[in-house]
């Protein structure tokens, strides 16, 4: 079997500036996601916050979804309201997922598979990186930090 799970054992920071809530049992997270950027991409534009353009959405543990954004240093001048959140994870498995958001569910089984195989078990929390936008669904990259034991 092809391994495209790495696992890491050096530590992996991101300090990011967003909204969170906890999720609903029985409902989308995309919707938790899509409302929650909406909102933070709002105050971005009316607030001008200069930032480094990268989404991340963190799913921690209890069900508390967090969507934010890398800020730059000068926007710590600028009082923006935004929570912000500190994610460190220790060893961890990395996954890079190319192809439509609708297909994350497939990636994170295939993660799984091969985390057990592994004698490794998912945690979290674990942080959603998506890249740069593209109109070709098969074009976008997500990358996927998983705190493991």
């Amino acid at each position: 079997m092809t391994r495209h799970v790495v696992i890491v054992k050096e530590p992996t920071n991101f300090s990011l500036y967003g909204f969170s809530k906890v999720h609903k049992e029985g409902t989308p997270y995309s919707h938790d996601v899509r409302e929650l950027m909406d909102k933070l991409w709002s105050v971005i534009q009316k607030l001008k916050l200069p930032h480094l353009g990268i989404n991340h959405v963190v799913y921690e543990q209890g069900g508390r979804v967090f969507a934010g954004v890398e800020l730059e240093q000068k926007a710590s001048e600028i009082h923006h309201g935004l929570e912000s959140l500190t994610v460190t994870l220790h060893e961890h498995a990395y996954y890079k997922h190319v192809g439509p958001y609708d297909r994350l569910g497939e990636a994170y089984d295939a993660i799984h598979a091969e985390l057990q195989a592994l004698g490794k078990i998912a945690s979290r929390p674990l942080v959603e990186l998506y890249g740069h936008w593209s109109d070709d669904p098969a074009k976008l990259e997500t990358d996927i930090y998983m705190k493991i034991l």
